[in-house]
């Protein structure tokens, strides 16, 4: 009986902290918190709140990873919009020493990327701060920043709805389902 409880016991505390993450405010850990977009404004995430939020990191010099993610990026928003749905697109830079509102207005151009999709670029602390809540891992090497592919969707009080991983067999329509 007492192995009984203890193993249950056991499960609960997992549970709870497997639970944890997923259930983190967007809004209550990183809503006044400031970051820069394309036209050198500031903007903190608080300023989303009230709309489904779809989220990932990048940074304008990534030749691989960050290709991939826009091109899902604008899949997902084409399905929102035969939808009739709508989400805030925010991608915030991995390396916001180099990324200057000049330099993501460049990237945004050059990819023809929606000029409704917010780039923002913050202080290197607030950046690693939000890669760890997001899971992104990314790390240096020479002068390129290896990283995750995650984009990570937010319901419009800033709770964790859905992580949209790379695989081959992606369903993006179901994974947007109910956003």
């Amino acid at each position: 009986m007492k192995r009984n409880l203890l193993a249950m016991l056991g499960f609960l505390i997992l549970g709870w902290t497997l639970i944890a993450p997923a259930s983190a405010q967007l809004y209550s850990q990183f809503g006044a918190v400031a970051w820069t977009d394309v036209d050198g404004a500031s903007h903190t995430l608080g300023d989303y709140k009230g709309r489904p939020v779809v989220m990932t990191m990048s940074y304008t010099s990534c030749r691989k990873t960050c290709s991939t993610s826009m091109l899902v990026l604008k899949q997902m928003q084409q399905i929102l919009e035969r939808r009739g749905r709508e989400a805030t697109f925010v991608v915030v830079s991995y390396d916001p020493a180099h990324d200057t509102p000049q330099q993501w207005q460049r990237y945004r151009d050059a990819r023809r990327l929606p000029s409704t999709w917010h780039f923002l670029s913050g202080a290197q602390s607030d950046t690693k701060r939000l890669a760890e809540f997001l899971e992104l891992n990314y790390w240096v090497y020479d002068e390129h920043v290896m990283h995750d592919f995650r984009i990570v969707l937010f319901d419009a009080d800033g709770r964790r709805k859905r992580d949209i991983l790379w695989e081959p067999s992606m369903d993006l329509e179901s994974a947007l389902a109910d956003l």
